[in-house]
């Protein structure tokens, strides 16, 4: 089993709180949401923050107006705003995942998500066991092998 790093865990209440929070923490501090992509990226190592920043008790990222809708409304909230019912950004937060994910993953989360690889998005000891990829720690690209660049975004997703 997979487990999470040593990290310690802030809660800021205001935006001023949590960019100060993230100023302290330095690069090696991390934002999180509903925590559906960073938490899996950590267990298997890709990210390694130090310093964990939860968003989702500042009132001004949960907003849910016709013309502002903050970055910490979850999936499955965004889906039933009813002045949202019928936009494509409702239809697309209704087709993601399961159930479980739309009600934890947020709107800011999945519009910021990391690179999707099927090299990139394996544990630790499976990436290491094949030598690494330039993404991650490695100099090569599984995806195109030739290629001076990383190519993983193009690839179908783990």
């Amino acid at each position: 089993m997979l487990r999470l790093p040593s990290f310690t865990y802030l809660q800021p209440r205001s935006l001023a709180e949590a960019l100060r929070m993230k100023a302290e923490a330095g690069p090696e501090g991390m934002y999180v949401a509903g925590g559906t992509d960073l938490y899996p990226n950590m267990k298997r190592r890709h990210q390694e923050p130090k310093t964990v920043i939860s968003l989702m008790g500042i009132p001004e990222l949960r907003t849910m107006e016709r013309e502002k809708v903050g970055t910490c409304v979850t999936l499955s909230t965004l889906s039933n705003i009813p002045s949202f019912q019928h936009s494509a950004v409702a239809t697309a937060a209704r087709l993601v995942s399961t159930p479980l994910l739309r009600n934890m993953g947020t709107l800011g989360g999945n519009l910021c998500l990391d690179t999707r690889c099927n090299y990139y998005n394996q544990s630790y000891e499976w990436r290491k066991s094949i030598d690494f990829c330039m993404k991650k720690d490695g100099h090569i690209c599984w995806v195109a092998p030739s290629s001076p660049r990383c190519w993983g975004s193009r690839s179908t997703s783990a």
